[in-house]
């Protein structure tokens, strides 16, 4: 049986990709989780909320952590894009290229890969319709690495493990916003 956690992240920069591509705009923060002690072990993803600039993106952000925490998942892989997250949370003073970021996150640690990225709208004759182009460029990996401090508390809300009634839970994130997409459906 093929390993989830390794075909994921070449799964997810494919729908970046095809996001980026059908509308121009790159896709929200979003959480994909996994428990690897179950046979399926992909569970679903959250799309995180909006949010406006600052305070709010971070908490949004924070938000993420909370299903994966309730469901007491082993692993995360979070999506976002770099240069919009860094706007969003106000980080002045580095210059950040546009790229995709999939953070695989474990207990005991994570790595970071980045996939920087070039977009541009391509000018087309008259009576066409203009085309998005999208420049994949030398893709890294980083173990470890420092994140954002919102993302940093997005794992430790996960790190958590709370508790909590999962379908209250659930259901309390959707009417914040967040937009869960369960593998398959949740049984009572």
């Amino acid at each position: 049986m093929p390993d989830i956690a390794e075909q994921l992240p070449a799964a997810l920069l494919q729908a970046a990709d095809a996001h980026i591509r059908a509308d121009g705009t790159c896709p929200r923060p979003q959480v994909h989780i996994l428990a690897e002690d179950l046979e399926a072990a992909y569970l679903g993803y959250v799309v995180c909320r909006r949010f406006y600039r600052g305070a709010d993106a971070a908490s949004a952000l924070a938000g993420l952590g909370v299903l994966p925490s309730v469901i007491k998942a082993t692993r995360l892989f979070v999506l976002w894009e770099e240069f919009d997250l860094r706007t969003a949370l106000e980080i002045q003073g580095e210059h950040t290229a546009p790229g995709i970021v999939i953070l695989d996150a474990r207990f005991g640690g994570h790595t970071l890969h980045w996939h920087p990225i070039d977009v541009q709208l391509r000018p087309v004759n008259s009576g066409q319709e203009p085309a998005i182009v999208v420049r994949w460029n030398t893709p890294a990996s980083y173990e470890n690495v420092p994140l954002p401090p919102p993302v940093e508390s997005l794992l430790q809300v996960w790190r958590e493990l709370r508790d909590d009634d999962l379908e209250r839970t659930a259901i309390q994130l959707q009417q914040a916003g967040y937009e869960i997409n369960w593998a398959t459906p949740l049984r009572k």
